[in-house]
């Protein structure tokens, strides 16, 4: 396993031995961004120009396997479950999300009425929703479901969102940090903070991450060279480190063991259960530490998992292309058949197959799986596996009905000489009675052999005929929900609106009585100097 930080360059360090064992570097600037997939075999670059590059450090080199052709790019992360999807947050604040196996943008959000730029993307735990934090200080949370942003955060505390992450393991839990110093937890269900730490750093918070074994754990780091280690249960803070350079970043493993990244160039490397000191230092950067990453604990791989590696080194021609990035140690893979999509529309509503709720349930695979017949939809596949199945059970009982003999067929009419009988040469006479006898003899265990045949192959269709009704129902079902939810999605944005607009009006009427307060009062004082004159 490795542990990689960002820098002008990319390392990777033994997590166990911490010794540095790659390097990867090929354009000008300190990287943006890095991050694993969750199925631990790939790497997602960002530079300083916005250019999103899919790593493999499988080899003893790493390679450039997928650059992403999308202009004005500036932060990007994995789907949660897998390598298929990955969400690209640009500069001018549209949010799309990159098919890594067709090539090609396979959803775009609508774009926020106050464009501005996505500095961090994220999922949430079940990837039911995709966070997106802009440079005005605004978060929103747009819906895989029903593709559409279903909330807008806007912290009362900050307008500078410095750190975004959504929970590993609770679904509506965002972390979200702050150039003040505030860490916020936000219920994004219910809108409301769940917890909320004031001022607990002197100066911005460059990085939050919560425990990959503990979920009440969280740590934060900040450019006042502290880190905090949170128990959010209890909402208060548990342990601080103080360390002689500025924080930059922060990551956390399986084993408790803490990385954190300098602008001095230098990672420091802590274990959770001993703090008073780091026990190990690496120097391997000159520029500031922009991100560290820990490689996730590999899964036990599907027999439907396909690697992007794989799918390029079947699909690649011998003739190799040569990469236009000068330095580049890959040169495959560069995208020269599907060129970038310059206008964004809105993904279509009907497209079920990347948004349903198969694929939240897992019941879909055609995020992990790559289909050879994309064409053909899953009901005609299904028909064609029935179709084969009914033709092979079709031939099977023809040719039980031409081996198996007939009773009322007489069997002495089938006469065939044989060369021998008993060592005596035969004439074509006395071979009918002996073929005859042979012919009883395996009849019978013909037709007993036939017969269990016959029983075994109508369980089996009896087996397939029940499975597919039940995933036509479980289908039927769940499509059901899914309109259903997409009603309930739109009534609640309806009733929101109306919401908004009462509490409008309300606004109005108290500023109505208020302006009629001060008509009766100035009407009471024009009174009064009439009076006196």
């Amino acid at each position: 396993m490795y542990f990689t930080s960002a820098s002008s360059r990319l390392l990777f360090y033994d997590s166990v031995s911490w010794d540095l064992k790659k390097s990867y570097g090929c354009y000008e600037g300190i990287l943006r961004d890095v991050s694993w997939s969750d199925d631990s075999k790939y790497l997602l670059q960002v530079n300083s120009k916005g250019v999103v590059e899919v790593l493999s450090a499988a080899d003893h080199e790493v390679r450039s396997l997928q650059h992403i052709p999308l202009k004005d790019s500036w932060s990007a992360t994995f789907h949660r479950d897998g390598h298929r999807n990955i969400a690209i947050g640009t500069k001018s604040g549209n949010v799309m999300i990159w098919d890594t196996k067709n090539k090609s943008i396979v959803k775009t959000f609508p774009t926020p009425s106050q464009q501005s730029t996505v500095n961090y993307v994220s999922y949430n735990a079940n990837n039911t929703r995709l966070a997106a934090s802009m440079q005005n200080g605004d978060t929103v949370i747009y819906g895989l479901v029903s593709n559409i942003p279903v909330l807008t955060i806007r912290l009362s505390c900050s307008k500078s969102i410095s750190a975004m992450k959504f929970h590993q393991e609770s679904r509506p839990l965002l972390g979200l940090a702050t150039d003040e110093g505030h860490i916020v937890l936000r219920d994004i269900t219910t809108n409301k903070d769940k917890v909320f730490f004031e001022n607990v750093h002197a100066s911005p918070v460059s990085d939050i991450a919560f425990s990959l074994i503990n979920r009440d754990v969280m740590l934060s780091c900040g450019y006042d060279k502290i880190m905090h280690v949170y128990d959010v249960r209890l909402q208060n803070v548990v342990s601080t480190i103080r360390t002689s350079y500025t924080l930059t970043s922060l990551a956390i493993n399986t084993d408790n063991q803490v990385g954190l990244g300098t602008r001095n160039g230098i990672v420091l490397i802590y274990d959770l259960r001993d703090l008073t000191i780091p026990f190990k230092v690496l120097k391997g950067h000159e520029d500031e530490v922009r991100r560290v990453a820990f490689q996730p604990l590999r899964r036990k791989l599907l027999s439907t998992d396909i690697s992007l590696r794989e799918d390029i080194e079947n699909n690649i021609s011998p003739t190799k292309l040569s990469s236009p990035i000068r330095t580049r140690t890959s040169d495959m893979f560069f995208i020269t058949d599907t060129p970038p999509k310059t206008n964004l529309e809105v993904s279509n509503q009907g497209d079920t197959k990347a948004d349903s709720f198969l694929v939240m349930l897992g019941l879909d695979k055609s995020n992990n799986d790559f289909d050879e017949d994309g064409n053909k939809s899953e009901f005609e596949r299904k028909s064609d596996r029935h179709e084969a199945r009914y033709r092979q059970l079709d031939a099977e009982k023809n040719i039980s009905k031409v081996s198996t003999p007939l009773t009322s067929r007489g069997t002495d009419n089938f006469g065939f000489p044989s060369p021998i009988i008993n060592g005596i040469p035969d004439d074509g006479r006395g071979s009918n009675i002996n073929l005859s006898n042979i012919k009883q003899s395996n009849s019978n265990q013909c037709t007993i052999g036939m017969e269990n045949k016959s029983v075994e192959e109508l369980k089996d269709f009896m087996k397939l005929t029940l499975a597919d009704v039940a995933d036509s129902n479980r289908n039927y079902f769940l499509h059901i929900m899914m309109a259903l939810t997409k009603q309930k999605l739109f009534l609640e944005k309806q009733l929101s609106e109306m919401n908004e607009q009462i509490q409008h009006l309300l606004h109005n009427q108290e500023a109505l009585i208020e302006t009629n307060r001060k008509l009766a009062l100035e009407i009471e004082q024009l009174k009064a100097r009439q009076n006196l004159f």
